[in-house]
């Protein structure tokens, strides 16, 4: 097992579960990950509540609410996805292996195991990791089903599809694009294979239909706003770049330009890879380049779908693109493996590493927990803790119950992307309270570029102190001193 390509495989998974499970718990969590920590802390039906009146089907959070009855700690919340990050691994290696032979395969493996889009979404307490693995189990039982048709291999492609769209409903689009893509290649060859697929495509579809008749409100947010900005060329770009980068970083992380840089060579890196698959198909052999034209068509119509579908509603971001784009990371591979000069391939690989060493040894998510531990000493028991939107999920989850309890989610509005559905009862505060004896202070909480609260109503600022990705300004009732505060 340890030999030739296999032990190479085992090598690379191995230490590709050392790197995930080392950084677990090294990033603070962000605020859709204190959201899932959030819901899954409740009891069963109450968190489907939640789930049913958010944005996303219910496998994530069964699953992390099963991790949840040992720790919520976010190391706990983020071994789920890592251990699918690690999954992907050898599915991606046998992808690759089927378009460039045992090198392929290694070199597939290389880029699952180091590429920053898929490590960095090991490491994400969200559901997109794990339908990202199920993506490419799809299209792998997909491919072998093809190859020696029987109806376990038929059942499992099916079964591999349902679960990746109980995970997330982007992908839908991938389902979508194996069918198209098998119908563009066998169409007149295999009429009846086309047909099953097609057939299986629409029963992973209906298989949907009890839970979203369940969930028929998730249905609501498609009419309303949402955070992803219009589609325009420049987003769109920022969106597909992402698959050879990972998720963007903050302007604040330390390092910042320096990360931008390498990103940028990342960029080519990915991209030598695709075009060796392109200029080198001339190689392949005829079941090699079939597999590479699933794997490419299955990929580029899923994220030509998404994009469509953005002209309707904006979708242009690279959490939503990972399932519709997964089956070209093992194109990447494959490429390096058939770049004629080795040296070219072992500095694209080495470059892909460099950039995501650097994302994931840089904090890019806020220390909430150092602003909270804060508040925990200075807060007096009147005081009021307002947070952003974008701050206060994350407050909930790292305060006690005393500081808990007087924290609120302070805007104008809040729209539902922000996870209104487990906000508890009253948390919104639309403007700042009256100052009155009991109201000494009110804490406001917020990243770097969120707005300033809406309207101080007799408050004034005093003192501002800030850690990385986080601040918080102390405002007291306008003639109220403020002894002690530093502004830093």
């Amino acid at each position: 097992m340890m030999r030739g390509y296999a032990g190479r495989i085992w090598l690379i998974t191995l230490a590709g579960l050392a790197a995930r499970v080392a950084l677990l718990g090294y990033q603070p969590l962000w605020r859709d990950e204190a959201f899932t920590a959030l819901t899954v802390q409740r009891s069963l039906g109450s968190m489907l509540t939640v789930v049913r009146h958010d944005s996303a089907p219910p496998l994530f959070y069964l699953i992390e609410r099963l991790v949840a009855t040992v720790s919520t700690s976010p190391a706990a919340l983020r071994l789920a996805p890592a251990l699918a990050g690690v999954a992907a691994i050898p599915i991606i290696a046998a992808l690759g292996r089927r378009v460039a032979g045992d090198a392929g395969g290694t070199w597939a493996a290389i880029i699952a195991a180091v590429g920053p889009a898929l490590l960095v979404s090991s490491l994400d307490a969200r559901m997109y990791m794990i339908a990202t693995a199920l993506v490419l189990a799809s299209t792998l039982c997909l491919l072998r089903a093809l190859e020696r048709p029987s109806l376990l291999r038929w059942a499992l492609y099916a079964g591999m599809s349902i679960l990746a769209v109980y995970t997330v409903y982007f992908a839908l689009f991938a389902v979508l694009a194996q069918v198209l893509a098998v119908a563009i290649l066998n169409a007149r060859r295999r009429p009846r294979t086309v047909l099953l697929v097609g057939c299986l495509g629409i029963a992973t579809v209906v298989s949907l239909a009890p839970w979203l008749v369940v969930a028929s409100s998730q249905l609501s947010h498609g009419a309303g706003g949402f955070w992803v900005p219009k589609l325009t060329v420049v987003s769109l770009l920022g969106a597909l770049v992402q698959f050879f980068i990972g998720p963007p970083i903050n302007t604040w992380v330390t390092g910042y330009v320096g990360i931008r840089i390498l990103e940028t060579a990342s960029v080519a890196a990915g991209v030598v890879g695709l075009a060796a698959v392109v200029l080198c198909r001339g190689r392949l052999r005829r079941d090699e380049d079939q597999a590479a034209s699933i794997l490419a068509l299955t990929g580029g119509i899923a994220v030509a779908v998404v994009i469509l579908v953005s002209f309707w509603h904006p979708l242009e971001d690279g959490r939503y693109f990972s399932t519709a784009w997964a089956p070209i990371f093992p194109l990447v591979g494959a490429g390096l493996a058939l770049v004629p000069w080795r040296g070219v391939g072992f500095a694209a690989a080495a470059v892909t590493a460099v950039v995501t060493l650097a994302t994931v040894t840089s904090v890019t998510n806020p220390d909430t927990p150092g602003a909270v531990a804060a508040l925990e000493r200075s807060a007096g028991p009147h005081d009021v803790i307002a947070a952003y939107p974008s701050q206060y999920l994350l407050v909930l989850y790292y305060g006690d119950h005393a500081l808990d309890a007087r924290t609120r989610s302070m805007a104008s509005t809040v729209p539902w992307f922000w996870g209104t559905a487990v906000y508890p009862s009253g948390a919104v505060l639309q403007s700042m309270p009256v100052p009155s004896p009991t109201t000494h202070t009110v804490w406001y909480v917020y990243e770097p570029g969120d707005p300033p609260p809406p309207g101080l109503n007799g408050y004034s600022p005093r003192s501002t102190h800030c850690w990385t990705g986080v601040c918080v300004t102390m405002l007291t009732p306008s003639g109220v001193g403020a002894p002690g505060a530093n502004t830093t």
